[in-house]
């Protein structure tokens, strides 16, 4: 779809739909919800005795029962995908169910005073946002008790101390890059991945592998969400005076390479052999561009402690490698 037709399309859909602009941009500003190279000889160590260790561990040495969740999401939400990385490292299994972002019509009637994604529903009790939905988490013996489990077996011999609840969620050093990931992170992916319409466009394709929506479901989330996004990553470039949203993201990232990862010197921002609530949140940030441009740009292509980072961090949380494809097609491991 070229440009032209693009413009031709949005035009006279909003004409017809009495969607002024500025009506899109306010609507926008409510979404902001939405939106290997493994070569180091230490890094492939790593890698196998934590893939080893990880296929190891047994839900059944648990006590309890294992919640019951049901997550609505939007695909490429930041903090859906912050919320998700808890659940897959938690090894949590849940039923997703995907928000229609035009009309939230998922999130109907029950759903009355609250229309911003994530919620969960955590054995019938209603949760929203997923710091909210993190807290409630970690707070039920299931979770705890499974997570502590992961950390006595996964901790090496040469760390001082096994990962705690405490360390893991509330210390200093793990609540600093949550707040990282959460406050300045995901904001700076908007304007990465919808500064153009046609970036924005690219970002909304997902919208054609969810199967509960029908074919013009999916045309007007494209067309509609894509324009909206792209009003709301022009507000948050305003509101943070980003002239460069590139060198923002960019710069952003080198912190987190720079004072998480010392330079390459830490396998994990916990500082530990295990991963914390901060290195969950940055992933999960990071994660949901997956398979865009932006990264192939930041992530595969940036390559070095933050790329092997993601690469760790990517097979502890989901359990297998990532597969990184550049848009030509050509796969990187």
């Amino acid at each position: 779809m070229n440009a032209t037709t693009l413009r031709t399309f949005v035009g006279r859909t909003a004409a017809r739909t009495s969607v002024h602009s500025d009506h899109l941009a306010s609507k926008a500003q409510q979404q902001l919800a939405f939106s290997s190279s493994l070569q180091s000889p230490s890094t492939l160590t790593w890698l196998s005795s934590s893939y080893s260790a990880a296929r190891s561990f047994s839900v059944a040495s648990t006590t309890g029962q294992a919640p019951d969740i049901r997550l609505y999401q939007y695909h490429i939400c930041p903090f859906c995908n912050i919320t998700k990385s808890v659940l897959s490292y938690a090894k949590l299994d849940y039923e997703r169910v995907e928000v229609n972002p035009l009309t939230k019509k998922e999130l109907k009637p029950w759903s009355v005073d609250y229309k911003k994604v994530p919620i969960a529903v955590i054995d019938e009790e209603q949760v929203n946002g997923s710091e909210q939905i993190i807290d409630a988490l970690l707070s039920t013996e299931y979770v705890q008790q499974y997570l502590q489990s992961r950390w006595n077996d996964e901790t090496e011999t040469s760390d001082k101390d096994v990962m705690t609840m405490q360390q893991f969620q509330n210390s200093e050093n793990s609540q600093k890059w949550m707040r990282y990931a959460v406050d300045d992170l995901a904001a700076l992916l908007y304007p990465n991945i919808c500064g153009t319409l046609g970036d924005s466009y690219d970002a909304f394709s997902y919208v054609k592998n969810v199967d509960s929506f029908s074919g013009g479901q999916k045309l007007s989330i494209q067309m509609l969400g894509s324009l909206a996004m792209y009003f709301a990553a022009s507000r948050v470039k305003a509101k943070r005076n980003i002239t460069d949203e590139k060198k923002a993201l960019k710069e952003a990232l080198d912190k987190f390479e720079h004072e998480g990862l010392d330079d390459g010197k830490l396998s994990f921002c916990s500082g530990v052999s295990t991963p914390d609530l901060g290195d969950l949140a940055v992933f999960g940030v990071l994660h949901s561009v997956n398979g865009l441009q932006a990264h192939t740009d930041f992530i595969q292509l940036r390559g070095g402690p933050v790329k092997e980072w993601y690469d760790r961090m990517h097979l502890t949380v989901m359990g297998d490698k990532a597969q990184h494809q550049i848009k030509l097609g050509v796969t990187c491991d």
